[in-house]
């Protein structure tokens, strides 16, 4: 499967070695995983925080890892445009497989479906009643909010957030028991305990960044609280972008090499108390740090829901750009 890609599962990122291709190892609420028991049966919208295994369980049910039936999956992010409906989309409800198949069902998976346009989502709605009798639709997003209400009144929603403080403590003891009984023996590593659960509570709910935290963990034998592990250089080369000129590329080069998707947490905590001593300290329009911190305050709130964490960093450079200049 990776020959692709020149690398070998050894090589391979823990958090994307250790991505579910069963049902039985996939990590879900129990309220979850007995809708999907006996498959799929209707249209269904994967919903709430990144991390969660939305993604994950939509590529098992339609028979990715196991080619058993025809699907098609495309990722929103990229395909936003109502041509793809009207070209790639149709065409695949349309053809009839060369190979026989266990179903006579199709299936069409489409993945950060909130990136698409009006257009898109409203002529959805025919596609799906069209299709109905040997499609099905499963769509997956973080932001159920931006889903038209005439979608969501044709496909079952699934909400993948904890609703409740038990449904928290299930899914933290779920995890701590895939990461320290099962990933952790056969990568041949340890974590105690104490520091196990640390990264889970850090990371939680977002089982990709734990696993992300994991690896760090092993490879460094610290716990990444995101500033301390920033140097001195990085911190002063993001405050040079604030105060002087630097284009929009280089900005953007700087946060994907020193921070990335993962990272954007660290840079808001420099924007933090770190910036307020340093400009303080250089005498640097220490009477605008009030609105700074009002972008701060305002946007760090965000992180937990933007589906691109470098946009929302790069957006906080340049509002912080805006106030200083």
């Amino acid at each position: 499967m990776y020959k692709n890609f020149n690398m070998s599962v050894k090589n391979l990122l823990l958090w994307e070695k250790w991505r579910p291709r069963k049902i039985e190892d996939i990590i879900l609420l129990p309220r979850i995983k007995k809708q999907f028991e006996n498959g799929i049966n209707q249209h269904y919208i994967f919903y709430g925080h990144y991390g969660t295994g939305k993604t994950s369980l939509a590529r098992i049910l339609i028979g990715k890892y196991s080619k058993e039936t025809p699907f098609l999956e495309l990722n929103c992010s990229m395909d936003t445009s109502i041509d793809i409906l009207r070209e790639e989309i149709q065409n695949f409800c349309k053809f009839t497989p060369m190979f026989e198949s266990n179903s006579d069902i199709k299936y069409v998976f489409l993945d950060e479906f909130e990136r698409v346009s009006a257009q898109f989502q409203d002529a959805f709605k025919a596609f799906i009643e069209k299709y109905n009798n040997s499609v099905r639709f499963i769509i997956t997003t973080n932001h159920i909010n931006k889903i038209s209400d005439g979608l969501k009144s044709r496909i079952k929603t699934v909400n993948f957030d904890c609703v409740d403080a038990e449904e928290e403590k299930y899914l933290k003891i779920e995890l701590y028991k895939r990461i320290q009984n099962t990933i952790l023996p056969k990568e041949e590593r340890e974590i105690s305990k104490d520091n196990l659960v640390s990264i889970i509570s850090k990371k939680f709910p977002d089982f990709r960044s734990i696993l992300v935290e994991v690896q760090d963990f092993l490879e460094t034998g610290d716990i990444n609280n995101g500033v301390s592990n920033v140097s001195n250089k990085v911190k002063s080369d993001l405050y040079r972008f604030i105060y002087e000129s630097g284009d929009y590329e280089s900005i953007y080069h700087f946060l994907m090499s020193n921070f990335g998707q993962e990272k954007i947490d660290a840079m808001i905590k420099l924007l933090g108390k770190p910036f307020i001593d340093w400009s303080i300290e250089n005498k640097k329009s220490v009477d605008k740090l009030f609105d700074c911190n009002y972008v701060i305050a305002d946007y760090t709130s965000k992180l937990e829901t933007n589906t691109d964490p470098i946009v929302l960093g790069m957006t906080i450079i340049g509002k912080f750009r805006d106030i200083l200049k």
